[in-house]
């Protein structure tokens, strides 16, 4: 089965106050370290990158030959619906956010095995933490049971058949990820154990915990060739 990997660096990034995707880790934009895994897995016959509209170019520019650059919608689903109608002869779809740098290579390659089997592989943690719920006041109320709890994260990886299920399930309706879409449509999804080193930048403190996190040597880009 052919495989191809969607990059989404599509989102407007308020809540980092800065471009997120573009922002210097370690003296490559984040979103190079993504690509870099990606490309390292071994994984893919193909990598699109999901842009703004307004940013294709500059964007292409970016990654240069190592990756085709597509335009995303407004919503994170309309992106990755974006990204499955650039891959039309893919039939499996790996989902990663381009602000998860530290996603590694044989991390892609798992989740790609287990989705040509299963349909879906989705990298997630079972909930570790106590979870309690609380008011618009912060008045804590009881304990959530977070037995079979997951914290998902990305890639996600689909057979192309099971996200046109999903696609036309969903309608204009948009998903904070591409398993809920998926699962939205009846659809079972499989988590797969993902990795702690996996953290999603979304904030400015995220940013400058994972510049820490490069300085101190405990994380690294993946080591490719430019193709």
């Amino acid at each position: 089965m052919t495989a191809a990997l969607a990059i989404l660096a599509a989102g407007a990034a308020l809540r980092a106050g800065t471009d997120k995707v573009t922002a210097d880790l370690g003296g490559s934009p984040v979103l190079l370290w993504s690509l870099a895994a990606g490309e390292a897995s071994g994984a893919f016959d193909e990598i699109v990158v999901v842009a703004p509209p307004s940013r294709v170019a500059a964007t292409q520019q970016l990654v240069g030959r190592r990756a085709r650059v597509v335009a995303g919608g407004t919503t994170r689903t309309a992106s990755s619906w974006a990204a499955l109608d650039a891959t039309p002869d893919a039939e499996v779809l790996a989902i990663h956010d381009a602000a998860r740098p530290f996603a590694p290579p044989s991390l892609f390659s798992r989740l790609v095995a287990v989705a040509r089997e299963a349909g879906s592989a989705v990298a997630g943690l079972p909930v570790a933490d106590t979870v309690r719920r609380a008011n618009e006041i912060g008045e804590a109320g009881g304990e959530v049971d977070r037995e079979g709890l997951w914290s998902a994260q990305t890639p996600q990886v689909f057979r192309r058949d099971v996200l046109l299920r999903a696609r036309a399930a969903a309608g204009d309706r948009s998903y904070t990820d591409d398993a809920a879409a998926v699962t939205a449509a009846g659809i079972p999804v499989t988590m797969v154990p993902g990795e702690r080193r996996n953290l999603k930048i979304t904030t400015i403190e995220d940013l400058a915990y994972a510049r820490e996190l490069v300085d101190c040597g405990m994380a690294a880009i993946a080591a490719v060739g430019v193709r």
